[in-house]
């Protein structure tokens, strides 16, 4: 049996969002914010499902490129975020209906923790901005 190669364990995933977008003339959409948010919400979600299928399938073997696999993977999703105007989130951009506030915070919260443990704190600051953001838009909504 060959080795895990920790590099392109997730790639499956890496691209099919916006390659998806491109394949139908929607690159406009991935100026979206809420697009991209919704991106990296999908991919945090996908990446607790694909961990959990490679540690019971190949639990020994994943072990070793688990930690190198995740931080590339949300690397890739952080680029997602770092696409994202944070200064200037129009009003023509709205939050689509495939993923939930609570969806977001605890995508987000999982994201910043990550990076914390690893002590990325520049990566930390920007989504920790994100988070506060998202609060700044759900206060917004309440009033």
């Amino acid at each position: 049996m060959q080795p895990i190669d920790p590099h392109t364990l997730f790639s499956i995933f890496e691209q099919g969002d916006e390659e998806i977008y491109k394949e139908h003339g929607m690159e406009d959409a991935l100026q979206n914010p809420f697009v991209l948010m919704g991106m990296v919400v999908k991919g945090i979600e996908n990446y607790f499902i694909m961990d959990q299928m490679y540690i019971r399938r190949y639990a020994n073997k994943y072990k070793n490129v688990r930690n190198i696999t995740k931080l590339k993977y949300f690397n890739n999703l952080y680029g997602y975020l770092d696409r994202i105007d944070s200064d200037n989130f129009e009003d023509m951009y709205k939050i689509g209906e495939s993923f939930s506030s609570s969806d977001t915070h605890y995508a987000l919260d999982y994201m910043r923790l990550f990076y914390e443990k690893l002590e990325h704190y520049e990566k930390c600051a920007v989504v920790k901005r994100y988070i506060d953001l998202l609060i700044k838009q759900e206060n917004k909504q309440l009033v």
